[in-house]
């Protein structure tokens, strides 16, 4: 098939979403919003969207095969410590400025937060030791569920200051596939509730609540991601029972996934040897009606597989560029494949 050819039928099959087919969990979605998830539906079974994390890495897969992903993964968070610090702030802008860049580009914006711990401004995201850094240790979610408590009230306050860098692109009309908490019952952030997971699913409810209705942001789509293993014991990765219960429900989630690296432990193959049907079965069972997106990944699993026996997930980003673990040879099978689009063949949008 010709490029030309490829680019036509990518287009057909992304622009035959009928008008509000799937209602989004904010009834007052923007419209540009709207259409992003109007897309991806109709992409849905027929095709896998191209993503990827970070410019530098968009970069990368540039470079390797010519082609740009269709999704870039950028975090909200600004990394540096302390939060809020002079150091922190800046990287927090320059990567609202990216997803402006991305969407201008004609691509498609997804936004993971690495939110370090509220409490402690010069922890991170992990409960445990994470590089160079000590470990931040847990959170008490039952206590961020309640006001006025110190919990919650750094909880909303963290939460506050980072809604104003959305703001930004709220007011620039960019869409933006949201995925806070993500590995969420996983057990190495702090927002994973092990023993109560249900504290863990009332927090996203809170945070949807005040994104949504008391900030008016109305460009973000709601994507739920698990881990690629449960937080409570045992070797079993499947676990479908205890994963519910971290889910906020339907009615706050748009799209849903899984984030599955190579694990011989859990029962992950190589992305070359898997196409991960166990994660979408258990997501499928976890999430039920919705959308199921490869979150995160090493690299696109073998799109001849996807096609002909599945399963076929909405997007599949790969955490990193060309590398030992995402060999370029791969990035060109993958990201050329008449099955996997890339940025280029995303349809027109409409003007308005």
């Amino acid at each position: 098939m010709s490029p030309l050819m490829r680019i036509s039928v990518a287009g057909a099959a992304l622009a035959a979403a009928s008008v509000h087919a799937l209602e989004p969990v904010d009834k007052e979605l923007i419209p540009e919003a709207r259409e992003v998830l109007n897309r991806l539906e109709a992409s849905y079974g027929k095709k896998t969207l191209a993503g990827i994390s970070g410019t530098k890495n968009a970069a990368a897969i540039r470079q390797a095969c010519g082609k740009d992903a269709a999704i870039i993964a950028i975090d909200l968070s600004g990394w540096n410590s302390p939060t809020w610090g002079k150091t922190y702030t800046p990287v927090v802008q320059g990567y609202v400025d990216d997803a402006k860049a991305w969407w201008q580009a004609g691509g498609i914006v997804s936004m993971q937060f690495h939110w370090k711990h509220p409490l402690k401004p010069d922890g991170t995201a992990w409960v445990g030791k994470q590089g160079n850094s000590p470990p931040s240790g847990p959170f008490d979610m039952a206590a961020a569920r309640t006001p006025g408590t110190p919990e919650n009230r750094a909880f909303m306050s963290d939460l506050a200051r980072h809604a104003d860098y959305l703001k930004q692109l709220a007011d620039a009309r960019v869409p933006v596939l949201w995925r806070p908490f993500h590995e969420i019952d996983g057990g190495w952030f702090w927002w994973t509730d092990k023993a109560n997971p249900e504290n863990t699913a009332e927090m996203w409810r809170v945070m949807f609540r005040y994104l949504v209705q008391e900030r008016k942001l109305h460009n973000l789509i709601w994507v739920y991601s698990a881990a690629l293993h449960p937080s409570s014991d045992g070797k079993d990765s499947t676990q479908v029972e205890y994963r519910k219960r971290f889910y906020p429900g339907a009615a706050f989630v748009d799209i849903s996934g899984i984030d599955i690296y190579p694990n011989s432990y859990y029962g992950w193959g190589t992305p070359q040897e898997d196409t991960y049907q166990k994660g979408f079965d258990i997501m499928t069972q976890v999430t039920p009606g919705k959308m199921l997106a490869l979150c995160e990944c090493e690299a696109i699993p073998d799109p001849d597989a996807m096609m002909k026996r599945g399963p076929k997930w909405l997007y599949c980003l790969p955490w990193w560029g060309p590398g030992k673990s995402h060999p370029a040879e791969w990035v060109k099978k993958t990201y050329l494949h008449e099955f996997v689009v890339t940025r280029d063949e995303l349809p027109a949008r409409e003007s308005r």
